[in-house]
C-alpha cells in the first residue's frame, strides 16, 4: 500500500530532511529574501530558540513571539495580519 503524502512527509522531516538541511548549511546556502517566523511564546519558554535556528538561513529575520496556538492565524488575526503586512513591506 501506498504511503498517504502527508505521513511521508512528516517521515521524511525526521529523516532525510534533515540531512539535506544540513548539506545545505554545510555548502553555506542562505534564503535571500526576507524571512519572519512567528513562534508560539511557550516554546520560547521552554527553550526552544526559533531565532538561531532560522537565522542560519535567514541574515534578514523578523522573529516574533506569540500568545497564540497551533492556529496562529485564527486566534490572532490582528497580530498574525500586521506580520505579514510587515513582512511584504520589507
Amino acid at each position: 500500500a501506498a504511503v498517504p503524502s502527508i505521513v511521508a512527509d512528516y517521515r521524511a522531516s525526521a529523516g532525510i530532511d534533515v540531512t539535506h538541511d544540513q548539506a545545505d548549511q554545510d555548502a553555506g546556502s542562505q534564503l535571500a529574501m526576507p524571512v519572519t517566523v512567528l513562534q508560539q511564546d511557550w516554546g520560547a519558554r521552554l527553550g526552544y530558540d526559533a531565532a538561531a535556528v532560522w537565522h542560519a538561513w535567514a541574515p534578514d529575520l523578523d522573529h516574533r513571539l506569540t500568545g497564540a496556538g497551533h492556529f496562529m492565524a485564527e486566534e490572532a488575526p490582528d497580530e498574525i495580519t500586521e506580520a505579514i503586512r510587515d513582512l511584504l513591506l520589507r
